[in-house]
């Protein structure tokens, strides 16, 4: 067992020491913090901690409202992990696809303007593709990305289901 011990806290150190972080904001359909681990030069997680408009692509019935058309904003509090693979693109470019999940809290506008704010919870999957440009001068790495996904809302009194997507705009500096 000390063995097996000492050979995994030597694989996380080594790990550790050749990691690469990258942190920053990000903008568009969400925003706020971003933040990149790279596990090897191609597979790296993302994870961003943001707010944002979720532009709805599916109606549901809100109790007192009726059914609701499909075009409303909703404000949302959203945690994205996503697993990333980068392909490497001549000129600093790299070319990335993956996935993750989203999870968080979310408020339709229309009822705040009436007066009834329901804060309901969300959850869902999504895909992540997109570019990023590293730059050399200086440990900045410049990302956009586009996000289609599927999710869940979900309160006491409603509950319904949603595809949205998101456009982002990210920069991130790199440790």
């Amino acid at each position: 067992m000390k063995k097996i011990f000492t050979l995994f806290a030597a694989v996380m150190m080594a790990v550790t020491v050749s990691a690469q972080h990258e942190i920053g904001g990000i903008v568009g359909g969400l925003n706020g913090l971003s933040y990149k681990y790279w596990f090897s030069d191609n597979l790296a997680i993302q994870a961003d901690l943001a707010v944002g408009l979720t532009q709805a692509a599916s109606g549901q019935n809100i109790p007192g409202y009726g059914y609701q058309n499909s075009d409303f904003p909703m404000f949302d509090f959203t945690i994205n992990p996503n697993l990333l693979y980068h392909i490497g693109l001549p000129a600093n470019f790299k070319f990335f696809v993956g996935g993750g999940i989203n999870f968080g809290m979310m408020s339709d506008l229309r009822i705040v303007s009436y007066g009834t704010n329901v804060l309901s919870g969300k959850f869902g999957i999504n895909t992540d593709l997109g570019f990023s440009y590293d730059i050399q001068a200086v440990p900045l790495v410049l990302a956009f990305d586009f996000r289609p996904g599927y999710g869940m809302q979900f309160t006491d009194q409603y509950g319904g289901s949603f595809f949205d997507w998101k456009l982002a705009f990210a920069v991130r500096y790199r440790l």
